[in-house]
């Protein structure tokens, strides 16, 4: 792992999803632990926090995590953050839209521990 604090945001409208992302990630010494519950408060926080990595779910009260993903590109660009798409669905459900989004890590519930341990290393090296 790094030294390196890398900022993470965990967006979900599922209270226990979002805690247990919270408590997978607490294991990790250098996430900082952001988080928001709709796309609209987790752009705010893309904008004035700048997290390395955002754990966006896929389904969210106002838009879903592509649209979010899509307007936090059209501001930063090549600035934008690590992300990957957590859903309970399978991710062939969303695998082509991510994609053509520009989104190419796709996670289900319940997320691996190794999957998020290398993100973190992704992220880190950012």
């Amino acid at each position: 792992m790094t030294d390196k604090r890398v900022k993470v945001l965990i967006v979900d409208d599922d209270f226990i999803s979002l805690e247990v992302m919270r408590a997978m990630l607490s294991h990790f010494q250098e996430a900082e632990i952001l988080t928001a519950e709709s796309g609209g408060e987790a752009f705010d926080v893309i904008m004035q926090q700048r997290p390395q990595l955002v754990l966006l779910d896929h389904q969210l009260p106002d838009f879903d995590g592509v649209q979010l993903y899509c307007k936090v590109h059209a501001e930063l660009g090549d600035n934008t953050p690590l992300t990957a798409m957590v859903s309970g669905n399978p991710p062939a459900d969303y695998e082509a839209e991510c994609q053509a989004a520009g989104i190419n890590h796709l996670l289900q519930k319940p997320l691996a521990p190794s999957d998020l341990a290398e993100l973190m290393r992704i992220a880190g090296t950012r």
